[in-house]
């Protein structure tokens, strides 16, 4: 594998990296606050005292050293670090999620606050910084309730069917970075394959005379492109040229299996000529779309997409991988099982995750953690949020599709509500004027609206179910059910099939007997032999249906009572690797 120029290993924010970084990881002090009386007891100006929990890991798992499932609505925590800031600079304190509504103190004074467990956000800490020893202090509030984003995690007492452990505050890295006073605040690329371009947009802390923003790209060591721009306000556009004009072949697009075909980008701040700031980053020239019922991918038929669903849990941490090695094992495995896709279900990954992606060459869709419930104020919220994880995720490679609604979770009267319909259809347009370079699946599975791939989830047992809903593919899309199909219709009352790429996103959850309790979709496999033996006649039925671009296999590994991995949630395969990347090389003409 081939890591980017930028590439430092821990380092949270893989494609926005400076010199400086300081984690603040590790262990903190920590309480509950059922009373709800931290704030008037002053615990952001002293403290907190009682128990030790390592950071980020949420309370409810074993290794964040509480390990304590029982629903606390309020938690602080608290923690005591020296820094020495010089002159001219500041420094931002980052949290990379913290679940769900956040308040963070340093030496007493609130720095910032916000909504959402999934999304990045940052507060300034300099002036409340001071010389010697510092207090930081987070206060994070998640009630089980339906109206927040949040996924796989559960809302009521106990874990149920494919419902697990909730996961309460702070949940991935926290860091603190240092800055100049005039620094580059964010940068957002997307490329365009068909000008052999990269068009950049930049956000600056400030402005002042004589400022200069500009960016610096090569290729395997190569000088690319070098392109600088006057600044005359805190924002502004650049383009870069991406070709490769002294190679015979001039063009260099990122795929699966060329990943290495990435170009290092510097993006620097230039004030009278001199550089105040600079920052690490890279980008890839890649190209989505769709030509009727076919991707194109890179402007030609794309492969067939043999993906696997994933949620993204560990046996001892909950959603947290402890590693980078950890992440960047389960994108290995992936690629090792024959898949060329994962769909990482209801949960915003780390983005390191996605940046082994990236480097390895697999294709991922970017799902939001559904709400559970529809009102006017949640819906509102929710977009927002959505739209903030968007523009943080946006540029990825390997980011194929966004999946703002999951099987109508949050909407479940789309199939007749107008008003749900809308919303799920203004989540597709609000995402394609954030990015329009990447597909947007509207309500993945069912009773889809404005949508550029049309998925359907069937958890039919046998090849034949799937045959008798799929055979006629067009009859199905047309809302014509035939049958007993495990499904629900394609569209929403009222809209229609207009002619775009299928894919079944979701199928198989086949469980293994085994000796403890567990769930899955239909009738256990009683060992592994029959395991392999469903598995392959299922993926088989897909494969040979006319139209079909492809599937979503559920899923990789087990997660908790859900017992219907491909793996154990240690990691263990089930099957042996081979015979399960023997099935995802079946052709259409080998069925």
């Amino acid at each position: 594998m081939v890591h980017a120029k930028c590439y430092r290993s821990g380092y949270p924010r893989p494609r926005f990296v400076r010199d400086s970084f300081m984690s603040l990881d590790g262990e903190w002090d920590f309480c509950f606050d059922d009373a709800d009386l931290g704030e008037r007891q002053r615990w952001q100006k002293c403290g907190v005292m009682g128990r030790v929990i390592r950071v980020p890991f949420a309370y409810q798992c074993p290794y964040s050293g509480v390990g304590e499932e029982t629903g606390h609505k309020i938690v602080w925590y608290s923690r005591s670090f020296e820094y020495r800031l010089p002159k001219g600079k500041r420094l931002l304190l980052h949290f990379e999620g913290a679940d769900y509504f956040a308040k963070v103190w340093l030496n007493g004074e609130l720095l910032g606050a916000h909504k959402g467990g999934y999304a990045r956000f940052t507060v300034d800490a300099t002036e409340a910084l001071r010389r010697g020893k510092n207090l930081l202090v987070v206060r994070c509030e998640d009630e089980r309730i339906a109206l927040q984003s949040r996924g796989k995690q559960r809302y009521v007492a106990k874990n149920v069917s494919c419902f697990y452990t909730d996961t309460t505050g702070l949940w991935k890295p926290v860091w603190a970075e240092e800055v100049p006073d005039l620094h580059i605040e964010h940068v957002s690329v997307l490329c365009d394959y068909a000008r052999c371009g990269a068009d950049f947009e930049f956000v600056l802390s400030g402005c002042q005379k004589g400022l200069t923003f500009g960016a610096e790209l090569s290729f395997g060591g190569e000088p690319v492109a070098y392109t600088e721009t006057a600044v005359g306000t805190r924002y502004g556009r650049l383009h870069a040229d991406l070709t490769l004009r002294q190679r015979v072949l001039t063009i260099k697009p990122w795929s699966p299996s060329n990943p290495s075909q990435f170009y290092d980008v510097r993006y620097f701040l230039k004030r009278d000529g001199k550089v105040v700031d600079e920052v690490g980053s890279y980008c890839a020239l890649v190209d989505y779309r769709t030509c009727k019922n076919t991707i194109l991918f890179n402007s030609a038929p794309s492969c067939y997409f043999r993906m696997v669903l994933a949620q993204g849990y560990y046996p001892e941490s909950g959603m947290t991988a402890k590693s980078d090695e950890e992440l960047l094992r389960d994108v290995q495995f992936i690629k090792e099982l024959g898949f060329n896709g994962v769909r990482m279900h209801q949960k915003i990954e780390d983005e390191r995750f996605y940046y082994f992606c990236d480097m390895v060459g697999l294709f991922f869709w970017l799902e939001m953690p559904a709400m559970y419930d529809y009102t006017q104020q949640g819906a509102a919220r929710f977009a927002q949020e959505w739209a903030e994880i968007v523009c943080q995720y946006s540029g990825y490679a390997s980011l194929m599709a966004y999946v703002p609604i999951n099987e109508s979770w949050g909407v479940l009267q789309t199939a007749q509500n107008q008003q749900m319909q809308q919303f799920t259809a203004g989540l597709y347009r609000l995402t394609k004027a954030l990015d329009p370079t990447r597909f947007v699946i509207s309500n993945d599975g069912w009773e889809h609206t404005e949508s550029d791939i049309v998925t359907v989830h069937n958890y039919a047992q046998t090849g034949r179910e799937l045959a008798l809903a799929y055979g006629d593919l067009p009859a199905f899309l047309e809302g014509k059910l035939t049958g007993d199909t495990h499904t629900r219709p394609a569209f929403a009352s009222g809209w229609s099939y207009r002619g775009q790429p299928v894919i079944v996103s979701e199928y198989g959850g086949i469980a293994c007997k085994k000796e403890k309790d567990g769930w899955g979709y239909g009738a256990p496999a009683q060992d592994a032999e029959q395991f392999l033996a469903r598995l392959k006649e299922l993926t088989a039925a897909i494969v040979a249906l006319d139209g079909c671009q492809g599937y979503c296999l559920t899923q990789l590994t087990d997660v908790m009572q859900e017992q219907n991995g491909l793996l154990t949630e240690a990691r263990i395969p089930k099957l042996p690797v081979e015979c399960i990347a023997e099935i995802n090389r079946i052709k259409k003409e080998d069925v």
